[in-house]
């Protein structure tokens, strides 16, 4: 590229040159703006070309104006030369959603959704930084097509470490707002270069290099005015003008840019300014797309002669966009014929429907049907924002008279303007809807989409539907909904009015979703016994509630329900199932099984593996938009059992901004986790303040179901710590009555735990060591290790105070390797403790076999460095074996050490 390309932009070519050569540790952008002509390209091809140049993998797209209403034509250019080295790499849901976004693969028929594209855009950019930089290049990114944009947009929020630069054009229009991909970078890595006018010494340089041509200084000054600097507009005016002419002489030149460009254009033959409609209309079009409108491609060659078009690799676009501009503004009517023609033309469905739309400028039934399917193709392909425009369309072209369709067709666009993320107009187009009709059951099915897009009016919207519809599968749909809205809130049974409209119809969808909604709202009520077919039922909880959206209280129910080791099997079998039958396809979903398998393995005391889930199901939802407090749930438990109070808290806290957003409240459950890390904190005072605010809220809300209450054993122990005997006892006999009625063996064997620590508070030592002893059985039946471990400690306890120094360090030694095989690190630390206090232990007591050799040494009265040398480990290894030894011994010395480990097993 010659440097005349880029005359008097010695700073901004730096500045470029400065971002193209550093390699950022996460998404950093420079955007060039300025108005149309004012250079903005060139320095964007310049540093395209530098980029190349040093290495960096290219990714680029310079989007015309025609094509914005496109789909996925910009991702198409970006990733056209890496996607056959992706496409393989990418996980399937994610592989299958690009390759029918890129028409690679045909698509099943159902909806893509459009989020899984992002993430595969995301993860082709991620993994291509591995390798090299990145530099993602879109030249007049205001052209950029929406689904496009809303895909980059989405990448670019979940990229956080990835070396990858992102170089954009943006015209100033009208509107100051920042593109929606600027917007999806941090401000902190968003530099904005502007692109001004060139000086009078620049344009002379500008001119003599591009044109040949040198004018007088007074002349220069002059386009210089006249263009205000601009030098696309600065070279127009030069090429009209005579270099010999007088500075007085007045311009014979139009006083703005389009003007001036039109009046060009203008000048050209009539089948080439006929042949250029099309390209306008098209953005680009292959020479044989031309050649079948019937015109030959060497119609062009006195616009190629003039730089208004160029044809590259037999494609034909203009030098400029504002060109394109000009020639489609110049159309006027005959924009209807031009886009007739295209749409005759096109192979791509959804670019006929939608030349054909442009074609129409009055109502037309045939092609609004014919819009309708190509609405349909287009989420099927994970384009929503262009379903969105075509579904406007067939509105705007259905007939007036025909009051049905025109009420279908609005709400459609709505809903597909819904799912494109622009609820606004979703919401705009419902309300509209309201005002249009007087049909009572399309006035019902707005009042049903606006509950769907609000926050704090949702049961408002759905009780006013439920009064606008005679239709009694309507209404019990809304009651279904309405159960769901209004659970944390005593009234009306509207699962109740939904199973009975769907018997009386006699629907057998209807009755599983009533059933549905009704047995995970009786679930955590807990008024009776857990109905048999409980699985098959929750799998219709989420079309119950209005789509597939993620419904852990469901996934919640199955868990606790079939917790105890000898249905465990049964609910890991399902969640692995589900995982299996929609990783492949659906990640939501799938992240919806691994949230259960984590309960499931947390349950069963696999907590590394459990933690494994909780994370990888927390992190799907995050990348996919579907964030809700409950995903935070799982993690925050498994941490604070294993003494990640700062994990839990972390998670806890931005669970209950979540809870406040979205349900006006603190769950139970999350602030029951603060309780627990407040007390592993050394904050017990405040523990008994939020587990007893949990009980409240849990009892409010009517959580009857005991084993949503895992916390209740906790806050026994604390009340007991605090001899606040009466409370603890009034607490575990409500929560023993709730494990009674409805069967929760799991829960029950945490009550008998329990009622051996009231047994030990008030000083009956044998009823302690029964209860505690029983409960140890009924833990290891259960499969319950944690529960299991808990007993045995406190069952050491009792026996240490009962002078049982032999038992007491059995049981506690198993309790220890109990804890620290679960990962439990606060529970482990109070087992060695508990160790410490316990006298006359054997040598061994409590070490593994590892450490017992070492110990072994040290009372030998050996180094360090000689035990390394006689059992071939490190240094560092043998130091953190005794820091374990002396943990577990409570020793403080070598010496001690030594006479600890020989002193003799007393009874």
């Amino acid at each position: 590229m010659s440097g005349s390309e880029t005359v008097g932009r010695d700073v901004e070519r730096a500045s470029v040159s400065a971002f193209v050569a550093g390699v950022p540790d996460s998404p950093s952008a420079l955007v060039l703006e300025g108005e149309a002509g004012i250079g903005k390209s060139t320095l964007w091809l310049e540093g395209v070309a530098q980029a190349r140049a040093w290495g960096l993998r290219v990714l680029s797209s310079r989007p015309a104006e025609a094509e914005r209403t496109l789909v996925h034509v910009g991702l198409g250019d970006l990733l056209e030369e890496v996607l056959d080295e992706a496409l393989p790499t990418l996980a399937a849901p994610r592989r299958s959603a690009l390759g029918v976004a890129m028409l690679r693969d045909p698509g099943s028929g159902a909806p893509v959704d459009h989020r899984a594209v992002a993430l595969a855009v995301r993860d082709v950019l991620q993994q291509l930084g591995e390798h090299a930089p990145v530099l993602v290049a879109v030249d007049d990114v205001q052209w950029l097509d929406a689904s496009s944009s809303a895909a980059l947009a989405f990448a670019f929020r979940r990229l956080r470490t990835s070396p990858v630069l992102v170089l954009l054009t943006r015209r100033l229009l009208d509107s100051p707002q920042p593109h929606p991909v600027e917007d999806a970078l941090p401000p902190e890595h968003l530099l904005r270069l502007p692109v001004g006018p060139l000086s009078v010494g620049a344009l002379h340089r500008l001119l003599l290099d591009r044109l040949g041509t040198s004018f007088g200084r007074q002349t220069l000054l002059r386009i210089r005015e006249q263009s205000r600097g601009n030098p696309f507009f600065a070279m127009e005016l030069a090429r009209v003008l005579s270099t010999d002419r007088t500075p007085s002489e007045p311009f014979p030149v139009p006083k703005t840019l389009e003007d001036l460009l039109g009046a060009r254009i203008a000048g050209l033959p009539g089948p080439t300014l006929q042949a250029l409609s099309f390209v306008a209309a098209f953005g680009s079009l292959p020479e044989s797309m031309l050649q079948r409108t019937g015109i030959e491609p060497s119609v062009v060659q006195p616009a190629v002669a003039a730089h208004v078009i160029e044809l590259i690799d037999g494609t034909i676009r203009f030098t400029h966009p504002l060109l394109a501009s000009v020639v489609y503004r110049d159309l006027g009517e005959s924009r209807w014929r031009v886009h007739a023609t295209v749409a005759r033309l096109s192979e791509d469905p959804l670019v006929r429907a939608r030349h054909l739309a442009l074609s129409k400028d009055h109502a037309n039934a045939e092609v609004a049907c014919v819009l309708d399917e190509a609405v349909v193709l287009a989420r099927e392909r994970g384009a929503v924002a262009a379903a969105a425009e075509l579904a406007e369309h067939a509105l705007r072209l259905t007939p007036s008279d025909e009051p049905e369709a025109r009420c279908r067709r609005t709400l459609a666009s709505a809903r597909t303007h819904q799912v494109a993320g622009e609820w606004t107009r979703a919401r705009t187009m419902a309300t509209d809807l309201m005002e249009q009709t007087e049909l009572g059951y399309w006035r019902a099915e707005a009042l049903v989409l606006l509950a769907e897009l609000s926050v704090d009016r949702v049961a408002e919207f759905l009780l006013e539907a439920l009064r606008e519809t005679s239709s009694p599968a309507l209404q019990s749909m809304i009651h279904c909904r309405l159960a769901w809205a209004m659970r944390f809130q005593p009234g009306f049974d509207h699962a109740a009015a939904a199973l009975e409209l769907a018997e009386g119809l006699g629907d057998a969808g209807l009755r599983s979703r009533a059933r549905a909604v009704q047995a995970i709202l009786d679930w955590f009520a807990g008024p009776a016994p857990t109905p048999a077919d409980l699985v098959s039922l929750t799998q219709h909880l989420p079309s119950s509630l209005g789509g597939e959206r993620l419904v852990q209280e469901a996934t919640l129910a199955i868990v606790h329900t079939l917790a105890p080791v000898s249905t465990r099997g049964q609910a890991r079998a399902l969640f692995d199932g589900e995982y299996a039958a929609w990783s492949e396809r659906d990640e939501p979903r799938s992240a919806r099984a691994l949230w259960g398998l984590a309960w499931v393995e947390f349950w069963a005391g696999h907590w590394e593996l459990a933690g494994q889930h909780a994370a990888h199901a927390h992190e799907i939802a995050s990348q996919y938009g579907h964030e809700v407090p409950q995903d935070h749930l799982p993690i925050a438990v498994i941490a604070v059992h294993r003494g990640e109070l700062e994990l839990a808290r972390e998670h806890t806290e931005r669970a209950m901004v979540l809870a406040d957003e979205q349900f006006g409240f603190h769950p139970p459950q999350h602030v029951a986790v603060l309780g627990m890390v407040a007390r592993w904190s050394g904050d017990p005072s405040a523990a008994l303040g939020h587990l007893a605010q949990a009980d409240r809220t849990a009892a409010v809300l009517g959580w009857s179901e005991p084993s949503v209450r895992w916390w209740t054993p906790d806050h026994v122990e604390l009340l007991l710590e605090h001899g606040r005997v009466d409370d603890a006892v009034d607490l575990l006999d409500l929560w023993a009555t709730d494990a009674t009625r409805t069967a929760r063996e799991w829960t029950l064997a945490h009550v008998t735990r329990c009622r051996g620590f009231v047994a030990a508070a008030i000083g009956d030592v044998e009823g302690a060591l029964a209860l505690l002893g029983q409960a140890v059985t009924e833990h290891g039946a259960v499969g319950d290790p944690f529960g299991r471990a808990r007993a045995q400690l406190m069952l050491g306890t009792v026996r240490r105070r009962a002078r049982q120094k032999s038992p007491a360090r059995a049981a506690t030694a198993d309790a220890l390797e109990t804890f620290e095989a679960l990962g439990a690190g606060c529970w482990a630390e109070t087992a060695r403790a508990e160790l410490g206090h316990i006298g006359g232990r054997t040598r061994a007591d409590g070490l593994s076999p590892a450490e017992q050799r070492v110990a072994s040494l040290v009372a030998e009265g050996r180094t360090n460095r000689e035990i390394a040398a006689a059992l071939f480990l490190a240094e560092r290894t043998v130091a953190s074996h005794l820091t374990h030894i002396y943990l577990k011994l409570g020793v403080r010395s070598r010496t001690e050490l030594a006479g600890r480990f020989h002193t003799a097993d007393q009874p």
